[in-house]
Parts: structure tokens; sequence; C-alpha cells
């Protein structure tokens, strides 16, 4: 009876860390496929703002002229009909009330904006709204050399908005902060081995909206702007 007692109990304490082992691994899943998920979501994001921002320097929302509202609204109003789902995503990464708040915040600022017809205004909350992205991959992703990468183009599109209000001290001060910052992430050694064929191609272009700032040339500054975002 003994024996056969013994065999049972440790059957069930086979049965129980089985189960318990399968729960992990689900968890473990569940939680890598949500990351992947917010990680579409993010680029989703940073994709729909540099489409508002990138168009805008090109002059695409320009028909004689005039800037088409229209075709603006439906750019933001792509980024308005997913933010739900978005900051749900968010909220079971651990990410605070208070920093998916700011998202909700610059989202509806920038709708505001659109219908407004503000131009200075929805070209700050789209800054604005850009630069939360890389803080939220802060919070679960351990992938520092996009973290880098996007605070660095967030550093750009700063830049640019602040030169094409013709605040050109400020974008020389923002401009200095993204060489800076890319100086460091030449320093960093995993950065260089996963984007080596790119560093010089990088700095080149940096270099090149640099000078254009400082030559405080809009027309230059928006095509600088726009090589450094389409080429990294």
């Amino acid at each position: 009876m003994r024996k056969k007692f013994f065999i049972e109990y440790i059957l069930f304490i086979f049965f129980i860390l089985f189960i318990l082992t399968g729960c992990s691994r689900n968890n473990e899943n569940s939680k890598k496929n949500l990351k992947d998920k917010v990680n579409e979501e993010i680029s989703f994001l940073e994709d729909k703002t540099f489409t508002i921002t990138n168009k805008y320097a090109k002059g695409e929302y320009l028909i004689d002229g005039s800037l088409q509202w229209k075709d603006i609204s439906k750019e933001v109003e792509e980024i308005s009909v997913s933010i739900d789902t978005i900051i749900q995503d968010l909220s079971e990464l651990d990410v605070s009330n208070e920093d998916i708040l700011a998202l909700r915040n610059e989202v509806n600022s920038l709708i505001i904006s659109a219908g407004n017809k503000d131009e200075y205004n929805l070209l700050q909350k789209a800054s604005n709204l850009y630069s939360l992205l890389p803080n939220y991959m802060e919070k679960y992703s351990e992938d520092k050399n996009k973290i880098d990468i996007m605070k660095l183009k967030g550093l750009v599109l700063t830049s640019y908005i602040q030169a094409n209000s013709l605040e050109w001290d400020l974008s020389k001060d923002t401009i200095i902060l993204a060489e800076a910052k890319y100086n460091e992430m030449m320093n960093n050694i995993d950065y260089m081995k996963e984007y080596s064929n790119s560093l010089n191609k990088v700095y080149v272009l940096l270099e090149e909206l640099k000078n254009a700032i400082e030559l405080q040339e809009i027309e230059l500054t928006k095509v600088k702007f726009i090589n450094f975002i389409e080429k990294y």
C-alpha cells in the first residue's frame, strides 16, 4: 500500500510540475507575442508620424499654395482609430497610466490641430507624439539600438520643425544634441557591429543637415531632413 501511495504521490507531483511548466511557457509565449504586437504598433505610429512630416516637408499636401487639410486629416485619422488598441496593449506591458495618458493627450492634440487647420501645432504635436515612442520601448524592449535610433530621429525631427518655424537658435541646439547622441551611439560596440555598413552614411547625412541649419536655409534644411529620414 505504501509503495502504491508513494508511486501515486510521485506521479501527482510530476503532473503538477508539468502543468506549471506548461503555464509558464504559455505565459512567456503570450508575453513575447504581445511585445511583438506592440513593436508593430509603435512602428505604425512611427511611420505615420514621418509620413505626415515628410509629405509636409516635400510640399505634397500643397495644391496651388494651399495646404490640403482633408488629406492631412486622413493621415491623422489613421492614428486616431488605432490608438485605443495600442493603449490597451501598452497597459498590459506595465506602462504607467501617466505615460499612457501622455500618448492619449498628444494624439488628441494632433487631431485638434488638424481639425483647426493649425499648421504650427500640427508639426509640434507630431514631434511630441514621436518623442514618446522610444520611451515606451524602453519599458519592455531590450533592443537598445532601435531605441537609440528612434531617439536620434526624434531629435532630428524636432530640429527640423524648429527650423521650419524659423527658430534657428533652438534648431541649432537640438541638432547639436542629435550629433552628440550619434557620437554616443558610434561608441557603442553593439551598435557599430549591427550597423557597420551605414555608420559613415548616417554621419554625413546628419552633418549635412546641421550645416543647412547653421546656414539658416529653410529649403535646404527641408531637403536634408528628408534625406536623413528616408535614408536612415
